[in-house]
């Protein structure tokens, strides 16, 4: 028997039994499943049984929805197979069936790779790093108070040494 597993963006999971024909998908009260997620529409989607193995159809929902991470378009119908992952919104549902249909195959094309003759930076590249090196800025104005400031401790450290250096009149 097919199933199917949402889990929701607070962790909820919700898993349901695939025994109907047509199994409605949204936010509302009145669908086979409801999704009670701010990201799904209130009828986001079906899922119809067609020769034995379901079928997902988006219905125009809002937020959309994507089918092994692919979007997928409104009002056309996608296959499942077991593992088939399906977004509704946020919303992300893993698809099983009791007996696995026949697995889809990529076909691999054949990769070649050459080593670059020579390497330079592009132009517009920056540091993308949050430590970033700051350059070294030479403020005339603030060295001066820095200075000026050092001054200032050193003549009142010097005025109190006076101070109680002084001897009262004998």
């Amino acid at each position: 028997m097919a199933s199917i597993k949402f889990t929701l963006q607070d962790g909820t999971v919700v898993s349901h039994e695939l025994t109907e024909e047509l199994v409605t998908l949204g936010r509302v009260p009145g669908n086979t499943v409801e999704l009670p997620d701010a990201s799904v529409s209130s009828r986001h989607a079906q899922l119809t049984r067609v020769d034995g193995e379901y079928v997902f159809r988006d219905l125009g929902s809002t937020n959309g929805s994507q089918v092994n991470g692919a979007a997928a378009a409104p009002e056309e119908d996608y296959p499942l197979s077991t593992g088939d992952t399906i977004t509704l919104g946020s919303v992300v549902a893993v698809y099983g069936a009791e007996q696995p249909s026949e697995s889809r195959t990529v076909e691999a094309s054949p990769i070649s790779a050459v080593a670059a003759a020579s390497s330079s930076k592009p132009a517009n590249f920056s540091n993308a790093s949050p430590f970033q090196v700051r350059k070294s800025r030479k403020d005339p104005l603030g060295m001066a108070m820095i200075v000026l400031s050092i001054l200032s401790v050193l003549a009142a450290g010097f005025a109190l040494v006076q101070v109680f250096a002084m001897q009262a009149p004998a």
